[in-house]
C-alpha cells in the first residue's frame, strides 16, 4: 500500500497571514489537524499543536498569524512512497502529518489518523 493510497486529498490551505484563530476555526470546521501553508518556496505547515504551542505561550491569536507559528520548511512525502517509509519518517521527525507532493503540487496530506483508520479497515 501507498501514501496515495491512503492520504486525504481534500486539502486545507491558509496563507502566512492569516490570523491563529481564522486558521483555527477553519481547521476544526474542516475537522482536521493541520493546514497547508503555500510559500514562494517549499510548502509549510501549521498544525494543532503549533498553535496550541502558541496559546501556552500566551500568544494574542487574533493578533499573531500562522508565520508566527508555522513549520517554514515542512518534509513532505509522494504518493508512491510505501506506508512503511512514510511512518518511519513521522516517526524521526516527530510529527504527524505529512504534506504529499507530486510534481512540486500539494496533493494530499497523510496523518497519523488517516494511518491508524488504514490499518484498522485492512484488519478486518
Amino acid at each position: 500500500m501507498h501514501v496515495g493510497d491512503v492520504m486525504r486529498r481534500d486539502l486545507v490551505s491558509v496563507g502566512t497571514d492569516t490570523s491563529l484563530r481564522q486558521a483555527a476555526e477553519l481547521m476544526t470546521s474542516r475537522k482536521v489537524g493541520c493546514a497547508i501553508v503555500r510559500t514562494d518556496d517549499n510548502p509549510g505547515i501549521i498544525s494543532e499543536r503549533d498553535i496550541l504551542r502558541a496559546v501556552a505561550e500566551g500568544a494574542d491569536p487574533e493578533a499573531k498569524t500562522v508565520g508566527d507559528y508555522m513549520t517554514w520548511d515542512a518534509v513532505v512525502a509522494f504518493p508512491s512512497w510505501d506506508l512503511g517509509k512514510a511512518i518511519s519518517t513521522m516517526i524521526e521527525g516527530g510529527f504527524r502529518h505529512l504534506i504529499v507532493v507530486d510534481d512540486g503540487i500539494e496533493v494530499g496530506v497523510l496523518s497519523i489518523r488517516d494511518l491508524a483508520a488504514q490499518l484498522v479497515s485492512g484488519s478486518q
